[in-house]
């Protein structure tokens, strides 16, 4: 293998070369599983251009959950995802949820904010020059925000804050972002502004850039549905929804609860987030953050029963765009976008509210009713049939000896599909 300095400087097909002879240990089957043969060249040229030291693309299987009622239309949900029983659970409240009016949406405008954090001879006076300089700062960033404003976003405002213990003052100035996630923008006028910074306040540039914070970003969802039609595992539609309101009341007070309660809401967010190009860091970043903005971490989504109705509601920051990045730049998140009808920026964000409170629903509903081992358990038979060699119509087949059997071992897996297979080839 070529040293790290020649690595970094060669094309992908030369990299992909490289390790390829540079591990001569690898068996055929080791580099078809490792997909060093058999690539789409279109999306090796994508890897490319996307990041640096790019070697080819790992993917994530993709899957089409629903169908879902949002807003009044239906429609299907792409899900880029590794975790078993998520596009199912999806797809099982999506259903349930359509048949009840579905579920309805909000979302606030796509404000971000780009900050610029200032050292030196500065005080808490500071924060006042900022202010009083409104219009020159304004005016001063008119070019860089033309093309935004003539899309109907651009400037919101500004404002300052003073750090007492690192002595710093933070200037954050608000930028409606439109359908784009905004980050390039931010840090343009973040850096474009902070010569002026410099002058009107007295104090050199420590820090430009955007903050992932999004909490002016916000989209919300909300459920209804008879308690009635809600029953399972044993348990009446009146003590499921009992139960499910006590479950999310608990992980509103327990922040060890409240920790995997919205991990379970972002298994259906990220996996959005993943199939449309969107930034996953981002977006989880400021939704947890959201999550503990009152000092203590807590549920995002909340339950209650009302005259024989279990509702829900979630609100969260959900800094999605349509355009920009890798949205719409990686061929697999165009075709995704497509099926979604091709929403605007906010569009997005409330498909992706709706889908968390969907996810969120289901989850507690297992979780409280049969347990969440039971669809888990199924997906893991599936994928031990696989490593022990079953494929295609066997994998299924072969998954249902699995479950019967309480086969739990790839050991246990393997040595009865040998046996299994040759049975199979006696009957036939």
């Amino acid at each position: 293998m070529t040293s790290w300095k020649s690595f970094r400087k060669e094309p992908i097909r030369g990299r992909r070369k490289s390790i390829s002879s540079g591990i001569p240990s690898l068996t055929s089957e080791q580099r078809t599983d490792f997909s060093f043969t058999g690539f789409d060249e279109n999306l090796l040229d994508v890897s490319e251009v996307m990041i640096e030291q790019a070697v080819g693309y790992f993917g994530v299987p993709l899957g089409l959950a629903g169908p879902f009622t949002i807003d009044g239309r239906e429609i299907r949900i792409p899900m880029a995802t590794e975790e078993p029983s998520v596009v199912a659970a999806a797809s099982f409240a999506g259903r349930l949820l359509s048949k009840h009016g579905g579920i309805n949406t909000q979302s606030t405008e796509p404000v971000m904010v780009a900050q610029v954090f200032l050292e030196g001879k500065l005080n808490p006076s500071s924060t006042e020059k900022v202010l009083n300089a409104r219009n020159s700062i304004k005016e001063h960033l008119q070019r860089t925000l033309e093309s935004m404003e003539s899309r109907g976003g651009g400037w919101r405002d500004i404002s300052a804050r003073w750090i007492a213990p690192s002595r710093t003052l933070s200037v954050n100035i608000q930028i409606d972002v439109r359908d784009s996630m905004g980050a390039n923008l931010l840090n343009s006028v973040a850096e474009k502004v902070s010569p002026i910074l410099e002058r009107i306040t007295g104090g050199k540039v420590l820090m430009a850039i955007l903050s992932n914070k999004s909490w002016d970003r916000t989209a919300s969802a909300r459920l209804s549905i008879p308690i009635d039609e809600f029953g399972g595992a044993g348990f009446n539609g009146k003590e499921t929804a009992r139960r499910i309101v006590r479950a999310a009341r608990i992980a509103r007070e327990d922040p060890d609860r409240a920790i995997t309660h919205n991990k379970g809401i972002m298994n259906g967010i990220s996996a959005l987030a993943l199939a449309t190009g969107n930034d996953t860091r981002a977006i989880e970043a400021s939704v947890h953050a959201y999550a503990a903005r009152y000092g203590h971490y807590h549920a995002l989504s909340q339950y209650w029963v009302e005259e024989n109705t279990l509702h829900g509601s979630l609100e969260l920051p959900l800094p999605f765009a349509v355009t920009g990045g890798a949205v719409g730049f990686h061929p697999s998140s165009r075709w995704c976008l497509d099926q979604l009808g091709n929403p605007d920026g906010p569009g997005l964000s409330r498909i992706a509210a709706a889908l968390g409170l969907a996810q969120n629903l289901a989850a507690l509903r297992a979780l409280v009713c049969e347990g969440i081992q039971k669809g888990h358990m199924n997906f893991h038979a599936r994928r031990l049939a696989y490593k022990a060699g079953a494929r295609g119509d066997c994998i299924s087949a072969f998954a249902t000896v699995i479950c019967s059997e309480n086969i739990r071992s790839y050991e246990e897996a393997s040595q009865r599909f040998t046996s299994w297979t040759e049975q199979v080839d006696v009957e036939t």
